[in-house]
This record gives structure tokens, sequence and C-alpha cells, in this order.
């Protein structure tokens, strides 16, 4: 994993949500890493993951250590374009 992202700024509002929301640091670090990007408008990116970026998750840690780790697959987050990470949370 990128150690770059431990470095990576959050807003009030992410940390809060990340934590209302039972949000694993892993899974900013996860999607940062391996997410699929998008444009969020207003020059934010939106991280996600979709079956492809899933695989490389998967072949980096295996398929039998993400078993327990299933929810992280619908989480997602937006960063703003200045880099800091604006909200962290689960699709529905």
């Amino acid at each position: 994993m990128n150690q770059d992202h431990l470095k990576t700024p959050m807003t009030h509002h992410a940390e809060r949500r990340s934590v209302d929301r039972n949000i694993p640091e892993i899974a900013r670090w996860l999607l940062l890493d391996y997410g699929r990007r998008q444009p969020a408008g207003g020059g934010s990116t939106r991280y996600d993951f979709d079956k492809r970026s899933w695989k490389e998750v998967e072949r980096f840690f295996g398929r039998w250590r993400l078993k327990e780790m299933t929810q992280l697959r619908n989480s997602y987050l937006i960063q703003s374009q200045d880099g800091a990470i604006i909200t962290v949370a689960y699709r529905d």
C-alpha cells in the first residue's frame, strides 16, 4: 500500500462521517490505491470499487481475507481538487 495516503488530509466533515458510518481507515487506503476514479463535479474526484478494481484488491490481499471485508466493496470517497478527502460513505 502507498504510505503517502496516511498523509492525505481529511475535512472535519469527512472525519465525522468516517466515524459515524464506521468506515475503517483501510477503506480509504484501498479506495485511493485501487479504486476507480471518476469526476465528481467542481474539480473533485470520486473513488469507488467496480468489478475490475475490486479484483485488484483481491489480488493484493487474497480472496479469503476479503470475505470479512465485503462491506468495504461498497465504500466510496470524494476527494477535493486540492487533495483533501471531503466525505466517505457506503453505497446503498
